[in-house]
């Protein structure tokens, strides 16, 4: 106890110095000419994709995704931007001009793919109504080669590669094959329609779902084709069809490794679960890919993550697995050397794959990377709770190559040539021959790559200088970027590259830098953001409730001041610890759910806390208290902030801490809770209607019992062997606690519906002041327009009816149009 108080006071003494109030953030005449944020603003945001250079750095290629209002149909999910993408190509010879690359029509979207070997066609795609096709451009001429085939979007897992400069290897599917990723949106319910018609009809219209011995009964994952399309003669090979996942190709183009799920896998009931287990085996398939021949190198391995690391002679991959024997168990996970003739075997039984925790969460996720230094195994390997190091397997020894480090920042970071690069303790590394070389402590960035890629060069820049580090250490001068620019592209050929760049006001702009040149724009995406108020957030530096010093971030108006008396809305999530201000939060995220930048335009300030949480801590214990502890040091930085009149706002594991809050503490006047698990019973065995409609890809039984028992939930066991511990954490039997009125929002295809209907219930029953809105069609998120403008006008309403009239009044959301549109007709 001694010890706590000897914590607390350190904190609170550390903390001290940055609770007293600062100043408004300007001041109410720096207020002129800027106006609220509005949910105009919110769904009229453009994006920018993804970009890539030509082979020989001559020309530009990227995506340009536009307002949400233009997708015209809101049927895919978070995969929407598909719909309203378009590629342009800025042609760095003529100037930077940018023109469309595909001109499809306004209501095709396009993306891009991969870049051929030799630099000069790029994969694109194309989505009409739900078929995305996939095609070839030449980037001198700009014609294309359409396949015919449908691929999948690439967001966790490969789906097309270049086998040389002529051939493409593609995962292909179809609009009517259940889809993990494009049908989300949609097939579930176009599936639900269809039985409730042919009810009426008088058909059978049940779905049978089995577990123990008669899981292997359940509906499989579908089966697509792998396919090879010939750019040049416009032909297309199928070579296998299986229930393909992820693709690798290996060096030389001879083979590609395919992750198959297969088997139902019936989670051994003593084995820990990890969080977001899949519910099938992934077999590890080898496909030669000029006979076509299939080679299983271990057919009772059960895949473990998305690791498939090719030698570089291409005679073996190195892959994470636990045997069928020990299912779910990921203590028994190994890397394997898969061998593309032969048997697969165990690298080292004796180095496991390191692991990392959850934001959030309680017990550990495997991180298994593995690479290769010339024709030897290079493991990243646990060592302790997160923390991993990376040994060589070579000549029939071990030779440990860093220093621990944390699992999660120890993966690879980049390829060069035959050197992989780490994050060590003592930071980046290159391991390889003849040893582990320290690279530039300098700032050092890698444009994003598509998933189950490496980069191949890292931008290392020191102040005014800046360099590509390429393959085998050779470094070539490089553009310069401004602090914060964000890359995306780099030329290794001319040392150009490109980044987005963004104002404080969230106007951001496609940047070209060049060596010997200064950066040049060629595109600005949100314009209209340029007038709107966007102070930045003031940190609140801390303590918890445990004595840890934490910072929260208190957004406000420009013109804010200290007699406003302005109400304050409170977003908390469990688990989050804001070192910076919130990535999504600013003016140009899109976030739907709980956008602060809307509160804030709509007259209110915003407190977004830090809330960590100790590993085995209940997740509802002491919730009201450190969120107040937050609360209470905004109030003392802020006499502008009202001392009364408190609503607390969240989202999904938000939601929870919401209702959990308003349940422990009477000081909140108004409880906003959207997709907040109520009844953690019940979200044990959460599926949603997905799981029924559509098994063969939306049955992931594991992902809930895998949330309750080993992420987010934090129970530790199923509720039958700790039900006081579910009750406690279940705000639905805090219920009677609750004194603020209370908005529930849910979407009717969610995966947990019913858990706001709980607890509308339980408040309606004892003659509370509540209020649910459950919209149609909607999931996890609400994201169709109209629902959105609903969400926002009703949740305003709500608060201004609950926290009364003080201060300035609650705005309503705007009418379509205040944001001042962006000039893309050029683009």
């Amino acid at each position: 106890m001694r010890s706590f108080a000897r914590l607390a006071l350190a904190c609170a003494l550390s903390a001290t110095p940055v609770l007293a109030a600062p100043p408004p953030v300007n001041g109410p005449s720096a207020a002129a000419g800027l106006r609220p944020y509005t949910i105009d603003d919110m769904l009229g945001l453009e994006q920018l994709g993804r970009a890539v250079f030509s082979g020989d750095g001559r020309k530009l290629v990227f995506e340009r995704q536009g307002p949400w209002t233009l997708a015209k149909r809101w049927d895919l999910d978070f995969l929407m931007p598909q719909r309203t993408s378009r590629l342009y190509v800025a042609d760095l010879a003529q100037g930077g001009a940018s023109s469309p690359l595909l001109g499809s029509g306004p209501d095709v979207g396009e993306t891009l793919g991969a870049l051929s070997p030799g630099g000069r066609r790029l994969i694109v795609y194309r989505l009409k109504e739900r078929f995305r096709e996939m095609g070839v451009v030449e980037l001198a001429s700009g014609q294309v080669a359409w396949s015919g085939l449908m691929v999948e979007p690439e967001v966790f897992t490969a789906q097309a590669r270049w086998r040389s400069d002529r051939e493409v290897v593609a995962i292909a599917t179809t609009p009517d094959t259940p889809s993990f990723l494009l049908g989300r949106g949609w097939q579930a319910k176009a599936r639900q329609a269809a039985a409730w018609q042919a009810a009426e009809q008088g058909q059978p219209t049940v779905t049978v779902l089995k577990g123990g011995v008669g899981a292997s009964d359940n509906p499989r994952w579908p089966d697509v084709d792998l396919t090879v399309f010939d750019v040049e003669r416009g032909k297309v090979r199928r070579l296998a069809r299986g229930p393909f996942f992820d693709l690798r190709l290996a060096p030389g183009g001879r083979t590609v490794a395919l992750t198959a799920l297969e088997e139902t896998v019936a989670i051994d009931a003593a084995a820990p679960v990890e969080n977001n287990a899949f519910d099938r085996r992934r077999r590890l398939v080898l496909v030669d890919l000029d006979t076509g021949e299939v080679h299983r190198p271990c057919p009772s391995c059960d895949m473990v993550g998305y690791l498939m690391s090719w030698a570089p002679n291409g005679q073996a991959l190195i892959t994470a697995a636990r045997p069928d024997d020990k299912a779910g168990d990921w203590r028994r996970v190994r890397y394997w050397r898969m061998p593309v003739d032969g048997e697969g075997q165990v690298i080292a039984d004796d180095l496991a794959p390191g692991s990392m925790r959850e934001a959030g969460g309680t017990t550990l996720r495997l991180v298994p990377d593995a690479g290769w230094i010339g024709g030897d195994p290079v493991l990243l390997a646990g060592e302790g709770e997160g923390q991993g190091a990376w040994w060589r397997i070579g000549r029939g020894r071990l030779e440990r190559l860093t220093a621990s480090a944390p699992a999660p920042t120890a993966r690879r970071t980049a390829q060069l040539g035959e050197h992989i690069v780490v994050r060590s303790a003592a930071g980046l590394v290159a391991l390889g021959a003849p040893g582990a070389l320290a690279l530039p402590t300098a700032a050092t960035q890698a444009a994003p790559v598509l998933p189950g890629d490496l980069p191949q060069t890292l931008l290392v820049s020191d102040r005014e200088k800046a360099e590509l580090l390429l393959p085998q250490e050779q470094f070539r001068p490089s553009g310069v970027l401004s602090p914060g620019a964000q890359l995306l592209a780099v030329a290794p050929a001319t040392g150009a590259v490109a980044a987005l760049t963004r104002t404080p006001a969230g106007v951001g702009a496609l940047v070209l830098a060049q060596p010997g040149h200064l950066p040049q724009e060629l595109v600005q995406i949100n314009t209209g953001l340029a007038s709107v108020d966007a102070a930045p957030p003031t940190p609140i530096v801390h303590c918890t409730p445990q004595g840890q010093t934490v910072t929260s971030w208190l957004y406000r108006s420009t013109g804010h001041g200290p007699s406003d008396n302005r109400a304050l809305i409170v977003v908390p999530y469990p688990g989050a610890d804001y070192a910076g201000p919130p990535p999504g939060d600013g003016p140009d995220a899109q976030g739907f759910a709980v956008n602060v930048r809307a509160m804030v335009g709509a007259g209110y300030a915003v407190l977004v806390p830090s809330l960590p949480l100790p590993p085995k801590a209940e997740p509802a214990d002491g919730m009201g208290e450190a969120i107040l502890a937050a609360v209470d040091a905004a109030l003392k930085a802020d006499a502008g902030l009202s001392r009364t009149r408190l609503a607390i706002w969240g989202q999904s594991f938000g939601g929870f801490a919401a209702l959990m809050a308003a349940a422990q503490s009477s000081r909140f006047k108004a409880v906003i809770a959207s997709a907040a698990p109520t009844d953690f019973y019940a979200m044990y065995g959460a599926q949603g209607a997905a799981a029924i409609t559509t098994p063969e890809v939306a049955l992931h039984l594991s992902s809930m019992y895998g949330w309750s028992e080993a992420g987010q939930g934090r129970m530790l066991a199923p509720p039958w062997r700790d039900p006081v511990r579910y009750g406690r954490a279940s705000p639905i039997l805090t219920a009677d606690k609750i004194t603020a009125p209370v908005l529930l929002i849910e979407g009717d295809s969610d995966i947990h519906t019913g858990q706001a209907m709980e607890m509308f219930t339980a408040l309606y029953r004892q003659g509370k002041a509540v209020e649910l809105a459950s919209y149609g069609g909607e999931g996890h998120v609400v994201i169709s327009p109209a629902n959105v403008r609903d969400v926002y006008a009703r949740a305003f309403a709500f608060l201004q009816a609950a926290l009364g009239e003080e201060g300035p009044a609650a705005e309503t959301p705007s009418q379509p149009g205040s944001q001042a549109a962006s000039p893309r007709a050029s683009q």
